[in-house]
């Protein structure tokens, strides 16, 4: 339990799990940790003196991602680690690239909808200037600059929903 309080703020890169400890044992502590956002996704090796396959299918079930048996070998333990660190080591560098990407977007959404407003506000500037015939012209352009921010309200929309930070507001129709 006092694990688990604390867990978080260490972030380490891999869990060594025993199974069999008092009050709360591995399984129940591996589900709270694989349930939690802050730690699912740290690779949990369970470490067990159990070899039922009942035992390895409910460790798989609460979110285990390796096993050990015990006695512990030194090589086997250091070459599973270093499984789980690889693991972890991708999870970690994919994170990095989907706030990089969600960062890029965010820059060019906003960067692409500066000049779609200058356009937008020269336009109707012209409309008291222009000629009946360049009326047309004007709507179309400002039509095209609108399906353009429709465009980029779009792709603002699905960063937001892939990110998890969409909310949306319920209302009675």
């Amino acid at each position: 339990a006092e694990a688990l309080a604390c867990v978080s703020a260490v972030n380490p890169d891999v869990i060594l799990l025993d199974v069999m400890m008092p009050g709360m044992d591995g399984f129940a502590v591996c589900e709270a940790l694989k349930t939690a956002v802050s730690t699912q996704h740290i690779p949990i090796v369970l470490v067990t003196a159990l070899d039922s396959k009942e035992d390895l299918a409910r460790g798989l079930d609460v979110g285990a991602d390796d096993f050990i048996r015990k006695p512990v070998n030194g090589l086997e333990l250091r070459a599973r680690v270093r499984s789980m660190l690889r693991i972890k080591q991708r999870h970690d560098d994919m994170q990095t690239l989907m706030q990089l990407r969600q960062d890029l977007a965010d820059m060019v959404i906003h960067d692409i909808r500066n000049p779609l407003t200058t356009i937008t506000m020269y336009c109707d500037l012209l409309r008291s200037f222009t000629e009946p015939q360049g009326q047309e012209a004007l709507q179309t352009i400002i039509g095209q600059v609108s399906r353009l921010n429709s465009y980029l309200t779009d792709i603002l929309m699905m960063a937001k929903m892939e990110n998890g930070s969409l909310v949306l507001l319920f209302t009675a129709v």
